[in-house]
Order: structure tokens, then C-alpha cells, then sequence
């Protein structure tokens, strides 16, 4: 497979408000605020790059909300940073903390159980009373803690650090890219960690998209004034408007042409990854076995694409960012990735509340997530036929978003 020009930037190529995020000091509490594309989550791994060390116990860990954003982060760093998921790593962390606790007051023990949960749930009350009641805890063992998509994380486990002794808490975020169920305003983190308004830096500048993507997430970004939208790029023209596609009976393409054209595409340009993004399991499952079904009348340069997939509890395969292909993920997956071109298919099946103003705003944030992913092209994927409650949040403007049917 063809590698991908897919590195760390060098710091001599960082902005003039990335650098002074870059150098802020080692120890305190430091929150940096920007939206897609503006090299929040590049500034934390070079904060890791800093900490780390070549031999020996690490006095810091970096942390992610899924596995998927974990294991494209260690490869952006050569595997050289100690990361894990926020929440494994909380549970681990916490089971140590109040260990000594727990023998000398056996009630304790029971909140072990509570911590653990279920999935990214965990019982902050009967955590927050074990952290009252314990008589003294230990230093933490990795005092410096680098939080990536920080807005992801609840606002209980920030507050549960401060309460456990963390001091030293780096956080890169952004307001409007909150699409968990449990998450975090910029103010509150700034509240639990205490952290001084001097200690916020905001990145203002998009490198990632080019300028009609850039355009296309804006309209989907809820303006929020403690985390302005991100400004449109100046000097990086997009080859190709974003388009939204009508497959299907009475139109130009069906679903099996589309399968064709998206492997031709991989087939252009072999370094190139794309993405697809779809909105639930069931239609990643049909995308992914679409695309890897032979097709021997189909004629390719460089042969079949490498075709990956990834879900909760599909940790294992090839998750490589650093080669070209296809990559089929679920809207929740897409958090912090990046790709040259995305496909968001089956728009129609995201789920709508027209008269929930907050249940919009969410689907809103969601939409501006996934098409900010994309580095050159976005392609909007419909199914004819099919009711499309979306219609309600997309642009009209033609220059904006182009319709093909």
C-alpha cells in the first residue's frame, strides 16, 4: 500500500498562537481552545513529546475518548507517548488511589464497582464520596496529565483530578464539537481545574480543510461565544465544490456504481485515505462488505484498496492512518480523525427531533465534525426514496453545497 504524507508538523512550521500554546510552562493547568483543523490535537503530542522519555517510568499520560483516536495518535508519535482512553485509564487510576483506603474501610471497596460501570458510564456520586471519605491519598504517580478533545470528557471526571491531586492538567477543546451524551463546557473544565483565563489560549486558524470544506462545516457550526467558530482558510483553494448525492431509482447513480467510483478513487491515487462515515453500525457493516466484495469485471491500476472498518469492540485489524485506502467508521468514531476525502453516506438515516431546538443543535455539531475530517473533498451520500429529516440543516446556497441527483 502507498504511504501517506501523514507526519507531526515541525515546530518551526507552528503559528505564532500554536507556538505560544507549544511553550506554555511544563507544570499547572493550561486550556487551549479551538475548532476542527486548528492543530489542537498536533500541540498536545508535541506536549507528550515533551514529557516523554526514552528509558524509565513516565511522569505523565495522554489521554483520548476511544480507542480508535488512541491507536491514530500513537502513530502519529512512532508509538513513543504513554496514552490510553480517559476512562480505562480513570478506572485503573482510581482503584490505585483508594486502594489503601478500601483495607482500612471496607464500605469503600464497593465504589470499585461503581466505577466501573457500564461503557462510558461511570457513578461520579459514589466516587466523589469515596474521595470525601478517604484520610489521605497518594501523589499521582503521573502528575502531568495531556487531555485530547477534552469537551468529551464529563464534567464529574475533571473535577474528580482536582480532587485526587492532579496540579499539572493540559486540555485541548472545543465547544462545538460536543457530540457525547456526557461532555464538558469550556467553562466548566476552566472551573474544576481552576484554571486562569491567562492559562487559555485560542487557535483561531483552520490548516486542515481547504476553503469550500471549510465553508460547508461553518454552516453547521452552533456559534458559541466561549468558542467562536473557526475562520475560514485564506490561501488553500478546494479542487472540487462538496457535493451532495442522490443514489438510487430515477437517478444517476446507483449504490453499486457508487461502490465502483469510490474504488476508482482509492485506485486514482493509492496514498490518498478516504473515509466514509456512516451513521449507525448496520450501514458501516453494509458500506464496509460492499466495498470488499470481488468485482473481477472491475478494472484497477493497483489492484483492490485496502478496505478497514472499526467499531466499538472491533479493536483488533488494521487501523493504520499512514497508508492510503478506505476507511468505513461510525459518525461516533470520527472524533479528532483526519482524511484526504470523506464520504458521509446515508445522510437520511440520522435520526431528527424538527421541534427539539437542542436535539438539532447536537445533529448540527455532528455534521460539522465529520465534514471538517476532510482535507480536500467531501461527498454527501442520500438515498432516494427515503425521508431525509437532515434536509432541515443543510445549506441551500449552491455555492455552498452542489446537488447531483
Amino acid at each position: 500500500m502507498a504511504a501517506r504524507n501523514w507526519t507531526l508538523p515541525d515546530i518551526q512550521n507552528l503559528s505564532k498562537e500554536q507556538e505560544r500554546a507549544r511553550l506554555l510552562p511544563r507544570e499547572g493547568c493550561h486550556l487551549i481552545v479551538g475548532g476542527p483543523g486548528t492543530g489542537k490535537s498536533v500541540l498536545a503530542l508535541l506536549r507528550t513529546r515533551r514529557h516523554h522519555r526514552e528509558r524509565g517510568a513516565q511522569d505523565y499520560v495522554f489521554l483520548v475518548y476511544n480507542r480508535l483516536l488512541l491507536e491514530a495518535s500513537r502513530e502519529l508519535v512512532g508509538g513513543a507517548v504513554n496514552a490510553h482512553p480517559w476512562i480505562s485509564w480513570f478506572r485503573a487510576m482510581f482503584k490505585r488511589a483508594l486502594s489503601r483506603q478500601a483495607s482500612s474501610k471496607p464500605a469503600l471497596s464497593g465504589s470499585y464497582a461503581q466505577v466501573a460501570g457500564q461503557g462510558y458510564r461511570l457513578d461520579w456520586t459514589a466516587i466523589d464520596d469515596a474521595i470525601a471519605s478517604a484520610v489521605e491519598l497518594p501523589a499521582p504517580l503521573t502528575p502531568f496529565v495531556i487531555i485530547d478533545e477534552g469537551q468529551d470528557m464529563p464534567r464529574d471526571f475533571y473535577q474528580a483530578l482536582a480532587q485526587l491531586g492532579f496540579e499539572h492538567v493540559y486540555v485541548v477543546a472545543d465547544q462545538n464539537q460536543q457530540i457525547t451524551d456526557e461532555c464538558s463546557t469550556l467553562s466548566e473544565i476552566a472551573t474544576a481545574l481552576d484554571i486562569d483565563a491567562r492559562d487559555r489560549i485560542e487557535l483561531t486558524e483552520n490548516y486542515r480543510n481547504c476553503d469550500r470544506i471549510a465553508r460547508l462545516a461553518l454552516a453547521f457550526c452552533v456559534e458559541d461565544l466561549a468558542s467562536p467558530c473557526v475562520k475560514l482558510p485564506s490561501a488553500r483553494p478546494c479542487a472540487r465544490a462538496p457535493i451532495l448525492v442522490d443514489y438510487g431509482a430515477g437517478c444517476r447513480w446507483s449504490a453499486e456504481q457508487l461502490i465502483t467510483r469510490m474504488l476508482k478513487l482509492a485506485d486514482r491515487d493509492p496514498a490518498k485515505l478516504i473515509g466514509i462515515i456512516t451513521p449507525n453500525n448496520q450501514r458501516r457493516e453494509y458500506w464496509f462488505q460492499a466495498l470488499r466484495q470481488p468485482r473481477h469485471d472491475l478494472r484497477l491500476d493497483h489492484g483492490l484498496p485496502r478496505v478497514l472498518t472499526y467499531a466499538s469492540g472491533l479493536e483488533d485489524g488494521d487501523h493504520r492512518f499512514s497508508e492510503g485506502g478506505l476507511f468505513v467508521i461510525n459518525a461516533q468514531s470520527a472524533k479528532g480523525l483526519e482524511f484526504d476525502i470523506v464520504f458521509l453516506a446515508d445522510i437520511h438515516a440520522y435520526p431528527c427531533q424538527l421541534e427539539n431546538k437542542a436535539w438539532m443543535d447536537d445533529l448540527r455539531r455532528r455534521f460539522y465534525v465529520m465534514v471538517s475530517r476532510a482535507r480536500e473533498q467531501v461527498i454527501l451520500l442520500r438515498q432516494a426514496g427515503q425521508e431525509c429529516p437532515v434536509e432541515a440543516i443543510l445549506p441551500t446556497d449552491p455555492d455552498i453545497l452542489r446537488r447531483w441527483r
